[in-house]
């Protein structure tokens, strides 16, 4: 599993989601519930960080910072709950653990107004749930020690002497300015300290900061409903190009899948063996190039002189295929994001990929989403080992939803029955829930 892990999410009026008791995610976590529920606003909570920081801040071609691109994304001015008028906070705080240790990021999204923008309203990176006063490393906009575009950070007097940075009592907090509020802090943060006298040996934000930066960059995200298998298909990718990941709609499969392979022997061995899970008579599968320098997918099928190619496949094939090269890659993720993998697989194959998700979570940190009372069936020894939330209707405003950590006591009953957890969702069991009524 990657030793940076989001080890919970708490929000606080964020559209139609009642989060500030938060959500405890582990190695695997599974969100269900009806449409229109909140599981997507949750992952989109996620991929904003993602977004955030992945430009670094470095503005694009319109003048929009990563960080501005991210909210337009989550949804602009309309981020902030119904019930609520605008000018007023949406409070994000991702908690990140690495090594028994907990570090807390928090962000206030001060948005303006109905026709106004949306800008960071206040930001600490602190140690442990995080507000501590003061911070362990920074506070910025509208804290108690400062204003918008100033705030706090923690310094050492002298670079310490052993590696417990806390166990030196040299240390005070120090005023910064210019920070910029259209961007994040955690981004912005060198940039500001750039022209300051503190060394980067004194300053104890930067180990954090690296951490989550390079934990978040490599986050993930797939949506089925995203993936388009006509471009899966009928794409050649270039030979020469690095990609390891397979990209939100699968275009880059066979480039993915042949350098993956070029790096670890393994993993041709174990896409074999999990596609003759999906197809028995498959001998193998291999990306391999096609001209000069395009790469094409071949099939190769007992009894089958010449090799099949991704257009003669099936659609829930070579969605199977997608997920496989997903779920199996030695370099995974940090953050793996599956919304409705399900989609288009045939019932048969659920136990299948159930377990390539499972064996991922073992790898890296996995959330996952389904609709799919056949793939959750496969899920029933995860609810006291994993962490599986159900989305319904908050008990006080039937406008919001409210996700409920499921575990085997709340139906321990059924369960000794022979019930597994899907059969229950798809009964609409109320002590499993997540269905619309």
């Amino acid at each position: 599993m990657s030793t940076v892990a989001v080890s919970r999410i708490v929000a606080k009026n964020f559209k139609n989601i009642r989060l500030e008791d938060g959500i405890d995610l582990g190695a695997l976590t599974l969100f269900i519930g009806a449409n229109g529920s909140g599981k997507s606003n949750v992952i989109s909570l996620f991929r904003f960080l993602h977004e955030s920081l992945a430009g670094s801040g470095i503005t694009n071609l319109r003048g929009q910072t990563s960080f501005e691109d991210a909210v337009f994304r989550l949804g602009g001015t309309r981020i902030l709950d119904g019930t609520l008028s605008a000018p007023a906070n949406v409070n994000v705080e991702y908690r990140f653990t690495s090594e028994g240790i907990e570090t807390s990021l928090g962000i206030d999204l001060l948005v303006q107004g109905a026709h106004w923008r949306v800008v960071v309203g206040n930001e600490f990176l602190d140690r442990g749930p995080g507000r501590s006063n003061p911070p362990a490393y920074y506070r910025v906009h509208g804290g108690k020690e400062s204003g918008i575009g100033s705030g706090v950070i923690f310094v050492f007097d002298s670079p310490p002497k052993t590696a417990n940075t806390f166990s030196s009592p040299s240390t005070h907090l120090e005023t910064i300015g210019d920070i910029p509020a259209n961007e994040l802090a955690l981004s912005a943060m060198p940039r500001v300290l750039e022209n300051t006298r503190f060394s980067p040996e004194t300053v104890l934000l930067y180990k954090p900061r690296t951490m989550i930066l390079d934990a978040t960059k490599s986050w993930g995200f797939y949506n089925a409903n995203c993936m388009s298998l006509d471009q899966v298909r009928l794409s050649e990718p270039k030979l020469g190009q690095p990609d390891l990941f397979v990209s939100p709609t699968g275009e880059n499969l066979a480039l993915a899948l042949f350098n993956l392979a070029q790096e670890d022997y393994d993993f041709v061995e174990s896409i074999d063996l999990a596609m003759k899970d999906v197809l028995p008579l498959t001998k193998r599968v291999r990306a391999v190039t096609s001209g000069r320098f395009s790469i094409t997918v071949e099939w190769h099928v007992e009894g089958c002189t010449e090799p099949f190619y991704l257009y003669e496949m099936s659609d829930g094939t070579v969605r199977m295929l997608c997920w496989a090269v997903v779920l199996h890659s030695p370099r995974p993720h940090s953050l793996l994001v599956i919304e409705e993998p399900e989609l288009g697989i045939h019932p048969a194959w659920m136990p299948i990929l159930a377990d390539w998700i499972k064996r991922a979570a073992q790898k890296t940190q996995v959330i996952v989403t389904t609709h799919s009372p056949d793939l959750l069936d496969h899920f029933t020894d995860q609810l006291d080992d994993g962490n599986i939330y159900a989305f319904q209707r908050d008990s006080e405003s039937q406008s919001h939803f409210n996700p409920r950590r499921l575990d085997s006591d709340t139906v321990s009953g059924w369960l000794e029955d022979g019930w597994q957890l899907g059969d229950l969702y798809r009964t609409g069991n109320p002590a499993v829930g997540g269905w619309p009524w």
